[in-house]
């Protein structure tokens, strides 16, 4: 495993690398970076109380920043390498080496009509809803590595204001160090036509989807779908709207449909450029459906309120991950003062790491499974600022519910567990504060609870992660943390619960 680690942080590298040569343009800024920590924890394995045991952890991480901003590409990309030594044996629920990357690209191949995204990620994912749920980047427990990327080239064309088309193609990749979770791989087509300028009152669209999906423990399937939509807009603020279309799932059902016949119909409220407002209700062919889509920024405050249901699955979950993105919520909440979306961008990205707030809070545990689900998911978010405060909130609510055969889960959990997943629901709370207390030195807490219950085995455990951390900018490039942290929850499959306090310090260094 850890040979199979070091070969995708050494493909991580390559791929950065390979864009140095365009670092001699001046959009490209390429930063190299290290951080040492020493780490002193009573349960770095984060196993039941009546078997921890306590060690120091010395870690060493290099890392790599590629950025490009033109307007015909935009690249961001940050690969992290860690290395980690232990006073002691290390048990198994420790990493010896693992590593984090999040790239992304979008450029404009030919202008005005050629264009592509692409993306590629490397991150410790929690294996089940079930278990220890830490931030630490140590731990195994209950935690595999999962690697993807997506590419997808599209072109656009607009028919005068009569219409607009694309047409988008897109591969991805989903693979992880768990034999029971497989590489798989997906090929997309999608194709779109909405109205143009020349429809104000009476708008329309038409959208189809066709997906081939292939694993090594599934049957391949073809997944499609087709919608038209309506919008009559009464008044510049207000419209009505409406779908109609057809959904074709290929999966196994456990004696239930897998196609047919969707609608629905809803509003769109704009009041202003800073308010907006999206629902509707209707069927698709699991049941009723709804969709809420609710925003509104103030001066110093930004809030959202999502809700929405779908068919989908866990790989599909590692390549568009359900989080509530920081760096947006703040982006907004400082569009008055910085119009300038490069300065905005820039200033927010010191912000974040001054402070040291998450750049995403997630929404849910997403565990790993073979199988389709039905993803009914409610979250509320808001973030808040003053002269030397940050505060982002956010509240979450995931319902699952399998749809396909249970079997394709028995490499993955056993005999014994297969059901697990088949029903679960998921409810959860974060809070992340900073506060600047001079022009060198921040404190942030960061505070997460979190309850996972499985309706078919009537399982349920809760977990709770509390940090507190203080930074210093001792140089321009040279900055210092000490961080208190504790994590605490159930072990539900064992009966039993964990804790793990935690002291950390920390030096990094940009070049």
């Amino acid at each position: 495993m850890a040979e199979r680690r070091t070969r995708c942080a050494v493909l991580g590298s390559a791929m950065l690398l390979a864009l140095l040569p365009s670092a001699v343009r001046a959009a490209w800024q390429v930063k190299p970076s290290v951080e040492v920590r020493e780490t002193w924890s009573d349960n770095p394995e984060l196993r039941s109380d009546d078997q921890k045991r306590s060690q120091f952890i010395t870690s060493v991480a290099p890392g790599l920043t590629v950025t490009n901003d033109t307007p015909r590409l935009q690249v961001s990309a940050s690969y992290r390498l860690n290395a980690f030594a232990y006073s002691d044996k290390r048990d198994t629920g420790n990493d010896r080496l693992n590593s984090t990357l999040n790239a992304m690209a979008r450029g404009n191949v030919i202008r005005d009509l050629l264009f592509f995204d692409a993306s590629a990620g490397i991150t410790q994912t929690p294996v089940s809803a079930f278990g220890p749920v830490s931030d630490n980047p140590y731990s195994d427990s209950n935690r595999s590595e999962v690697r993807s990327y997506r590419v997808s080239p599209y072109l656009v064309h607009q028919f005068g204001g009569f219409a607009t088309t694309q047409l988008r193609y897109t591969h991805d990749l989903v693979d992880s160090d768990l034999g029971g979770f497989p590489r798989s791989t997906s090929d997309t087509i999608d194709m779109s036509l909405n109205s143009g300028s020349s429809f104000q009152t009476l708008g329309w669209g038409l959208q189809l989807n066709r997906e081939n999906l292939q694993d090594g423990i599934a049957p391949k399937s073809i997944n499609s779908s087709a919608l038209a939509s309506l919008r009559y807009s009464l008044n510049r603020k207000f419209s009505l709207t409406g779908t109609a279309g057809y959904d074709k799932y290929d999966y196994e059902g456990m004696g239930e449909g897998t196609k047919g016949a969707s609608w629905s119909l809803g509003f769109s409220l704009e009041p202003s450029a800073r308010t907006s407002l999206r629902m509707s209700a209707g069927r698709r062919y699991y049941g009723n459906s709804y969709f809420l889509a609710a925003s509104h920024r103030s001066r110093n405050t930004v809030w959202s309120i999502n809700y929405s249901d779908d068919v989908s699955t866990s790989r599909n979950n590692f390549l568009l991950p359900s989080a509530v993105d920081t760096v947006a919520m703040l982006s907004q909440m400082y569009q008055t003062n910085i119009p300038d979306p490069v300065q905005r961008a820039a200033f927010v990205e010191a912000y974040i790491r001054a402070l040291g707030l998450p750049r995403s809070l997630p929404n849910a545990v997403n565990y790993f499974s073979n199988r389709y689900t039905l993803q009914r998911q409610f979250n509320a978010s808001m973030a808040w600022r003053s002269a030397r405060t940050n505060a982002v909130v956010t509240v979450y609510k995931m319902r699952r519910e399998a749809l396909s055969l249970v079997q394709y889960d028995s490499p993955l959990l056993g005999a014994g567990q297969q059901n697990l997943n088949d029903n679960t629901d998921q409810t959860g709370l974060s809070l992340n504060v900073g506060y600047r207390l001079s022009a060198r030195t921040s404190a942030a807490l960061s505070a997460t609870a979190s309850r996972s219950k499985s309706l078919s085995d009537e399982l349920s455990e809760s977990n709770r992660q509390f940090r507190l951390y203080v930074t210093r900018s001792f140089q321009q490039r040279l900055s210092g943390t000490l961080e208190v942290r504790r994590n605490s929850g159930g072990l539900a499959l064992q009966n039993s619960s964990y804790t793990e306090n935690a002291v950390a310090a920390s030096l990094s260094m940009n070049f």
